[in-house]
């Protein structure tokens, strides 16, 4: 596998994700590499909002990272997101068993936090995802995934963007469990289909302060209980969850927020013993690892991995098997087009 060294330029010697900046040159320049033609990005939830919060143009914002990093991985988030294009050049080098060839639509299951990216121009922005014209460089053996025929380009960049989730929560989860998904939006609700179809006797607790939001889930089906709160007060959480679970807490927390400083809120939502789960760009290992500690709750903490085997299929599947899931994701990209 190529891991890209060749493209870092500061600090040298480091991998491109941990990379300050890359050579984003959209050319091929090692034979292992290849070459994509770029037209749409889907940045992840946490980064988006940091750039909303801002209330800078965000066009200007993205053209800003990319043309000072080399590639889109926001510096105060360190969150990046997924692209799709179609290949444009293969490395002479690149492994046969890659099965790819110019004119073949990608998305690279890869962060673009750890692809180098030039962008020509930026277009519309529409919900999490930017189209744009730009070139990104894909190393030989990375992951991806080809566009499934029977999902829109929005549904399944969409999808992608969230779907070493559904591996994760799925090898994470039994029934007979309680299980609290703190955060109401894409990734949560991928989560609480992937607990309902892993663990059906799983009982789903849904928290989020966006009464759309829970209002959504709700017409949904997958939660058995819903709570309307802010993880970022953890004294609010503590009460509603402790009502909600007779005080006894959750077996299985899964953190799926898009805000800071919601780490106590989950480590004090889990029973003694109970497993935290932080799939949000938005943690902080400090908080979290000392939230334990002042808290004293001997919780397993899992940080949530961007890749997991078979996510990419995974999550299409679960799409296919899940219609309401899929309704989800399909309105959510009319919106975001509309």
């Amino acid at each position: 596998m190529n891991y890209g060294f060749h493209r870092v330029i500061e600090p040298q010697g480091v991998i491109p994700q941990a990379a300050l900046r890359v050579d984003n040159t959209p050319e091929i320049l090692h034979p292992e590499e290849i070459l994509i033609r770029v037209n749409l990005l889907n940045l992840d939830s946490t980064g988006m909002s940091q750039f909303r919060r801002c209330g800078d143009d965000i066009a200007e914002q993205l053209l800003a990272v990319v043309g000072s990093r080399g590639k889109l991985h926001n510096p105060v988030t360190n969150s990046g997101g997924v692209l799709v294009g179609a290949v444009e050049q293969v490395g002479e080098s690149v492994d046969p068993g890659f099965n790819l060839g110019p004119g073949d639509i990608v998305i690279p299951v890869v962060s673009t936090s750890a692809l180098p990216l030039f962008l020509h121009s930026v277009g519309e922005v529409n919900g999490d995802q930017v189209q744009v014209d730009g070139h990104a460089i894909l190393f030989d053996g990375m992951g991806y995934s080809s566009l499934p025929p029977d999902f829109s380009l929005s549904v399944a960049l969409s999808a992608i963007d969230i779907s070493s989730i559904v591996p994760q929560v799925s090898r994470s989860v039994t029934d007979g469990q309680t299980v609290l998904i703190v955060g109401a939006g894409k990734s949560g609700v991928t989560a609480m289909a992937t607990v309902r179809k892993t663990a059906p006797g799983a009982r789903i607790i849904a928290l989020d302060p966006d009464g759309e939001r829970l209002d959504e889930v709700r017409s949904l089906g997958f939660a058995d209980h819903i709570i309307r709160a802010d993880a970022r007060l953890p004294e609010q959480v503590l009460q509603a969850v402790g009502q909600a679970t007779d005080n006894n807490g959750c077996d299985v927390v899964l953190n799926c927020v898009n805000v800071p400083d919601t780490e106590a809120a989950s480590i004090l939502s889990a029973r003694r013993a109970g497993t935290v789960f932080f799939y949000s760009m938005a943690t902080r290992f400090d908080k979290a690892a000392l939230g334990t500690d002042a808290t004293d709750n001997d919780v397993r903490i899992i940080v949530g991995n961007g890749v997991a085997s078979g996510q990419a299929g995974m999550v299409f599947e679960l799409l296919r098997e899940q219609s309401a899931l899929r309704d989800y994701f399909e309105r959510h990209a009319q919106v975001q087009s509309s």
